[in-house]
């Protein structure tokens, strides 16, 4: 990833030296005439533009002082560039280096000629480099070459205007020239549209600031999270929500989704959202007005959870347990036991707000055993954690694509038995969150979402999908999680940071460890200062906080983290012993 600004490489005619783009004319036709050819262009002969130079000069110098090299383009031979530049120079301008077209294999709108320019001053990534140019060809070949592209309406290139003729027209025709340039430049793709090249330093700031924010971190965090490559470029592609192609795409997200945890009597129904929006859905639309709840709370999202039952008004009761310990599944038996009023038992697989795991397949064998219908909160464990929905007799489970998938935010989704999404009909208190409305779009309508759908992050999803798979699915991906947590426990244990929830209950999706007398703001920009981005922590009681696993993290990455964290105590340490 690009940190800052390089090179910055400039048109050589209209930018640099006229305006118009006379002054090659001008070389040409001296160069020609000195071996017996004339050029009979009517503008050949009229005289260099220098008013832009100081322009230049200012700029150039400014962008100097940051150790940004310059760099120019010419689309003449390399001939006429020797007469013109001992000129320049005289004049005040001498670039690092200057190539011509015929220096290079092939000409604009290729980008072999700055490619060649980003080689000689060594740089390998084309986002250290800003192509300047007054020209929509200028702008083309930089996008080509994966540069920031800057247009400048100075100099009236592109109607082939010199100065002169740019200060006869009047303000109305000055106006809509300039309009009309500004809107080539826009639709070739230009970064940035300028006046003039005294706003050119200014703009080098603002891409260093966006370089600065879209700087690399591995995210160490429950979701967001970090993702790899591909599924961010799969983004890259617009679709139309009607289209079969897309709709296809959609089903088959659709149908990998359910075969990661269920069958052909479950289906998987997507929604846009967060998965707060999934889990509120699957409890608004799949239990009646008339049958109670049981939620069984650890942690900050059971208890959303009894938020989103008491806004729709549901009948409820919670079961609630220390946020560092699982779920007790005697307390469930004896609850059902006293209570056989009781229709639905809710609860969190893995809740993230400390890590813990609550034990699936037991709660769930005694909740059928009472026979009580399961909805489950598995945001943070599928596609980690083996879920057998329908061996386990699991009606519904809610999460979402930027979890343990290593999609993208934007989409969740409830895997449920069919039966209860046909039987769930007019329940819904939202008509955006109506799972039923929702699923009869979904699979009547052949994939088509019934309002528009995130398609970008919907190709993301399919990506990550084909991702997983390649990987080596659940078992690969759980053995990497697993890793991970190995040697991040291991390593904090050792310089004295403990987790809070014993080992058998930690899940391997994040771990919350005590902060003990660090100070978490100080933590926090030390670790992004080197490359890792942490979770502060949710409990109330105990200051803490979390490490996640999960993302396209690796244990190298683990062990980085490690080695920043010992060196930061170390340095921590030597401030405190210092007098």
């Amino acid at each position: 990833m690009a940190k800052s600004i390089k090179a910055v490489i400039f048109d050589w005619a209209g930018i640099t030296v006229d305006s118009g783009c006379f002054a090659p004319v001008q070389g040409l036709a001296e160069a020609s005439q000195g071996v017996g050819i004339t050029i009979g262009h009517d503008r050949a002969w009229q005289p260099m533009d220098l008013a832009s130079l100081d322009h230049v000069r200012n700029t150039v110098a400014r962008l100097r002082e940051q150790g940004i090299k310059i760099g120019v383009t010419s689309d003449d031979k390399a001939a006429v560039m020797e007469r013109l530049l001992p000129r320049a120079r005289a004049w005040g301008f001498s670039p690092d280096f200057l190539i011509s077209s015929d220096q290079v294999s092939q000409g604009r709108p290729s980008p072999c000629i700055i490619w060649e320019k980003l080689m000689h001053f060594g740089i390998q990534n084309p986002r250290e480099a800003v192509e300047v140019g007054n020209t929509t060809a200028a702008i083309i070949e930089g996008k080509n070459a994966g540069c920031w592209t800057v247009g400048v309406l100075m100099g009236f290139t592109e109607p082939g205007l010199t100065r002169a003729e740019v200060a006869a027209l009047s303000g109305s025709e000055f106006q809509e020239s300039r309009a009309a340039i500004r809107a080539r430049f826009y639709r070739a793709g230009a970064d940035y549209i300028i006046d003039d090249m005294d706003e050119l330093v200014g703009v080098v700031a603002d891409i260093n600031r966006k370089l600065r924010q879209s700087a690399v971190h591995k995210l160490l965090t429950p979701g967001p999270l970090t993702t790899r490559h591909a599924v961010k470029q799969a983004m890259l592609t617009d679709h139309c929500t009607w289209d079969d192609e897309y709709k296809a795409i959609t089903r088959s997200v659709l149908d990998d989704l359910t075969g990661l945890a269920a069958n052909d009597d479950y289906a998987t129904v997507l929604l846009p959202g967060s998965g707060t929006y999934a889990v509120e859905a699957m409890i608004n639309c799949l239990t009646s007005w008339d049958e109670k709840i049981l939620f069984l709370v650890n942690g900050a999202y059971g208890r959303r959870m009894l938020t989103i039952a008491a806004n729709a008004g549901k009948q409820y009761e919670q079961l609630a347990f220390d946020a560092t310990r699982p779920v007790d599944p005697e307390a469930l038996e004896r609850k059902l036991s006293e209570d056989p009023g009781i229709g639905t038992v809710v609860f969190v697989h893995c809740e993230t707000t400390t890590g813990v795991i609550n034990p699936l397949e037991e709660l769930t064998r005694l909740a059928k055993a009472h026979g009580k219908k399961v909805l489950v909160d598995a945001m943070s464990s599928f596609a980690a954690y083996e879920i057998d929905m329908p061996g386990l007799d699991i009606d519904a489970l809610a999460s979402s694509a930027n979890k343990c998938i290593e999609g993208l935010p934007g989409l969740a989704f409830v895997i449920a038995k069919r039966t209860l999404l046909e039987e769930c009909r007019g329940r819904s208190l939202s008509h955006s969150l109506d799972l039923h409305d929702q699923y009869r779009g979904l699979y009547a309508g052949g994939g088509k979402f019934r309002f528009t759908s995130p398609t970008n992050i919907l190709l993301a999803l399919r990506q990550a999908l084909d991702e997983y798979e390649k990987e080596g699915g659940l078992a690969a991906r759980r053995q990497r999680y697993r890793e991970n947590q190995q040697i991040i426990v291991w390593g904090l244990e050792e310089l004295g940071i403990r987790p809070i929830v014993a080992a058998p209950h930690r899940s391997y999706i994040i771990t919350t460890f005590a902060l003990g007398d660090l100070d978490f703001a100080e933590l926090y920009a030390a670790l992004k200062a080197g490359g890792f981005i942490i979770y502060p922590g949710k409990l109330t009681a105990l200051p803490t906080f979390r490490l996640g696993h999960i993302g396209d993290v690796y244990p190298d990455d683990m062990q980085a983290l490690v080695d920043l964290l010992t060196e930061y105590l170390r340095m921590r340490r030597n401030r405190a012993e210092t007098p």
